[in-house]
């Protein structure tokens, strides 16, 4: 399956994605914006200030980029391919920031996932864990509980079949990790 690990910055999707893919020997491990995508910190802290359109068209690209990365290049019929961030987090962030931007697979030739797990946790934690690795200029807009609330709210939305949300509070992050992952197997009975 083609999964979409997602959730407000420093809820842990990374440490889940990757736990995720240790317990899966044979799973595809990426994100976007990837590793080809090398500037996004000149981009989130120059382009976004000049031009929120800008910014959100560097981040469809990498969407783009992925996604047809996936399709040419991965078998994801067989296993699981597991991305960090994806098209509805380019798509919430920038709704929120005021663009009207559309959520379509379709439109834009994307993959579409089999499965999305967004990740959340209480305020404090998420806080917490930030602080400790230094808060971008990004995570500073979620400082903001409208806007936290509204980003949200939108992710509710727009997050609408094949969804499991993972509370990732819990410290024993494994055995959590491992019951995640047999829910995971579940549902690909039903894919």
């Amino acid at each position: 399956m083609f999964i979409v690990i997602t959730g407000l910055d420093g809820s842990g999707t990374s440490t889940v994605a990757e736990k995720l893919h240790a317990l899966d020997l044979t799973s595809f491990l990426t994100r976007t914006p990837s590793k080809e995508y090398q500037e996004r910190e000149k981009i989130d802290n120059i382009v976004r200030q000049t031009s929120q359109m800008a910014h959100y068209l560097y981040y469809l690209s990498s969407v783009v980029f992925i996604s047809d990365y996936i399709k040419k290049n991965l078998d994801y019929k067989n296993r699981n391919v597991y991305c960090v961030r994806y098209f509805i987090d380019t798509t919430v962030s920038h709704q929120v920031a005021g663009l009207n931007v559309e959520f379509d697979y379709e439109k834009f030739n994307i993959l579409e996932p089999d499965l999305t797990i967004f990740v959340g946790l209480p305020e404090k934690i998420r806080q917490d864990r930030i602080n400790k690795r230094g808060k971008s200029i990004l995570d500073k807009v979620l400082d903001d509980k409208q806007k936290r609330d509204s980003f949200l709210e939108k992710f509710q939305s727009l997050l609408s079949k094949n969804v499991i949300y993972f509370d990732n509070s819990n410290p024993d992050i494994d055995t959590n990790i491992k019951k995640l992952y047999e829910k995971i197997k579940e549902e690909q009975l039903y894919v």
